[in-house]
């Protein structure tokens, strides 16, 4: 899978925007501000519907641009998917998937597979449980069909107990009846993410070891509850508890990746440029199991490269980002900052932004 028409109107200081990219690597080169991290939001956006630089989606339009417009045509195997995004100042949103609009952007997930790697992709160790939930959440998403049908029993069920929790109480009969849906649901999602953590470690120790094989780490995954209680039993154990507190304080809701760095959490010991080196693991990893699992790679989206990585970590990255055989878009300040770091029989495409305009060199 990979890109091969990008057209945008109306983002950020980008003018608009109509490439045919490399299938392999592009390099995005230009001076801060000149609209860079802009062209990786656009593609992240058509992705998510989202963007990973501001919670306000109303911040991505253009000043006095009364709305944006994403499209791409992705080239597949066999076939073609054309996907387009719209949202105006009003947060109206409309998305088109070959024709046909969609409801929801949680069927874009398997459409455009995309990894951000950018210089604060360190939170994912150092940031809230919920990143990396939302990390393995991912991968199981697309290694097990199901688990979205799960999980969304699961948030019925949670909300209902809540509620009950904070109205009071409810019936021993009634409980009972949502203890059983909220622990059965549970305790698949935990098979489902404890499956894919032991599939994910082996994978994430080899590319560990290609990128900064001293460091020790090691990766342990935390289900939310104690590992040989039956969550059945602990839903009736708190009952009087989660009451005093208004919400159910352990779940799957409260699962953690816990990354360690010598036995000690990496967050803590580990510098920036090792924090990154451990996140590009971690990313490449979830990447191959998707490429084993759906034969077809992710597409990666790398800002700002040179960000506390020197030469040679730079170039193992890159090596590694080619050896998936995925499309890579790539930013730096100085076309020569990244220009080295791919092999010579990669497809590479230059292009240079100045004051929001593009150009392919």
């Amino acid at each position: 899978m990979a890109i091969e028409t990008l057209m945008l109107q109306g983002v950020r200081n980008l003018s608009p925007v109509s490439v045919a990219p490399s299938t392999q690597i592009n390099l995005i080169y230009g001076e801060n501000g000149s609209g860079k991290t802009s062209l990786l939001e656009s593609i992240y956006y058509l992705a998510y519907c989202k963007s990973f630089r501001t919670h306000k989606q109303k911040n991505l339009i253009q000043h006095d641009a009364e709305s944006l417009t994403a499209f791409c045509r992705l080239k597949l195997d066999k076939g073609a998917y054309q996907l387009g995004v719209e949202r105006n100042i009003k947060g109206e949103r409309r998305i088109k998937l070959n024709g046909e609009w969609l409801q929801s952007a949680a069927e874009l997930a398997s459409v455009l597979p995309v990894q951000l790697l950018d210089p604060t992709m360190f939170r994912l160790l150092e940031g809230s449980p919920q990143l990396r939930r939302e990390y393995i959440d991912w991968g199981v998403f697309h290694v097990e069909p199901n688990f979205i049908n799960v999980w969304r029993n699961f948030k019925t069920a949670h909300k209902t107990r809540n509620a009950l929790l904070r109205a009071g109480g409810c019936s021993e009969a009634e409980r009972l009846v949502w203890h059983e849906s909220l622990a059965a649901q549970a305790d698949k999602i935990n098979q489902y993410r404890q499956a894919y953590i032991k599939r994910l470690k082996p994978v994430f120790d080899s590319f560990m070891q290609r990128l900064n094989p001293d460091l020790g780490i090691s990766m342990s995954f935390y289900q939310g509850w104690g590992k040989d209680r039956d969550y059945l039993e602990l839903l009736e154990e708190s009952w009087l508890s989660d009451l005093k507190m208004g919400f159910t304080q352990l779940g799957p809701q409260r699962a953690d990746l816990r990354i360690k760095a010598n036995n000690l959490p990496a967050m803590e010991v580990l510098s920036r440029g090792q924090q990154k080196m451990v996140v590009c693991a971690l990313k490449l990893a979830q990447a191959q199991i998707y490429r084993e699992v759906s034969h077809r790679p992710c597409i990666f989206l790398v800002d700002d490269l040179c960000a506390e990585l020197d030469l040679n970590h730079r170039k193992a990255l890159c090596s590694l980002l080619e050896e998936l055989e995925c499309q890579v878009f790539v930013t730096a300040v100085e076309a020569d900052q990244i220009a080295d770091c791919w092999s010579p029989q990669s497809h590479v495409k230059t292009f240079h932004v100045e004051h929001g305009i593009l150009n392919q060199e």
